[in-house]
């Protein structure tokens, strides 16, 4: 890795095209997402960025000149933005994780040890949960309580800048995170992996109390939007759906506070073996 690459990747944001291009030749594992100025010009090093970023299975995005200045600034230091001097974007920001980025393969087989052991690895799969205030607390969760990863969509995921940062106090360079193309593809991955799904809904028809879920077996707990809840895909994958009951005005938790329920009932009713 170049000297400077390592330095490159700890930023939530990579600059410039000699930057990125350095970064996705090096450590194209810590890439989340790369954002091109939709009106560039045509530009050869832009085009082998692509390529580069297409090959790595990176997500492209497009965006106004504008949105990448914001970015660009949101990526440097106060020595480099003093003064108005901030290095200009070229065209080209890379958004970077704190650590690398798995696809479901690559935790299936971190995770294999544990379940040919008879531990119970559990997963949080997130649908939907785009607000990067809310994935940053639920990272912070999902580590205090001892789950092994959090799976994101690609489509969804706000990426790991510093609100999620943030929020996950830490938790953001501590955790597994998994970052797919498709959830239910991945649940389906997930339970021939040997996990099950637990879902967790609104008061509905065949769903338990949260304190009545039996959590002896490696576990998907999935965890929808506000709102909106988990899609109904998502929703039709799962083997257990469970509800936390509301007892005051409001009719719902904030995600992140229901994956802190969730998570510890969980871990206390059902701490996982030493193996």
């Amino acid at each position: 890795m170049p000297a400077d690459a390592s330095e490159m990747a700890a930023q939530s944001r990579v600059v410039g095209k000699n930057a990125v291009m350095a970064l996705l030749q090096a450590s194209p594992e810590r890439v989340f997402k790369i954002i091109f100025e939709q009106d560039a010009k045509p530009d050869k090093r832009l085009d082998r960025i692509r390529e580069l970023a297409e090959s790595a299975g990176v997500a492209i995005q497009r965006a106004p000149w504008k949105k990448l200045a914001a970015l660009a600034a949101q990526g440097q230091s106060a020595d480099e933005t003093e003064g108005g001097g901030a290095i200009p974007h070229q065209g080209v920001i890379a958004i970077v994780a704190p650590k690398p980025l798995l696809d479901l393969h690559g935790l299936l087989q971190k995770l294999q040890p544990q379940l040919a052991a008879g531990a119970w690895p559990r997963v949080m799969l997130l649908d939907g949960v785009t607000d990067p205030r809310n994935v940053g607390a639920i990272l912070r969760v999902a580590d205090a309580a001892g789950f092994s990863a959090v799976v994101m969509s690609k489509r969804d995921c706000p990426g790991f800048g510093p609100a999620v940062s943030k929020a996950a106090s830490g938790a953001d360079a501590a955790m597994d995170v998994a970052v797919v193309g498709n959830l239910t593809q991945a649940m389906e991955e997930l339970k021939r992996g040997g996990f099950w799904s637990v879902g967790a809904v609104a008061e509905e028809p065949g769903a338990r109390l949260y304190c009545q879920q039996d959590y002896a077996m490696p576990t998907v707990l999935a965890l929808g939007a506000e709102g909106a809840g988990l899609s109904r895909l998502v929703r039709e994958h799962c083997d257990f759906r469970v509800t936390i009951p509301m007892a005051g005005a409001v009719d719902s938790l904030n995600v992140a506070c229901a994956a802190a329920v969730l998570a510890f009932d969980a871990q206390a009713r059902f701490p996982a073996p030493n193996v």
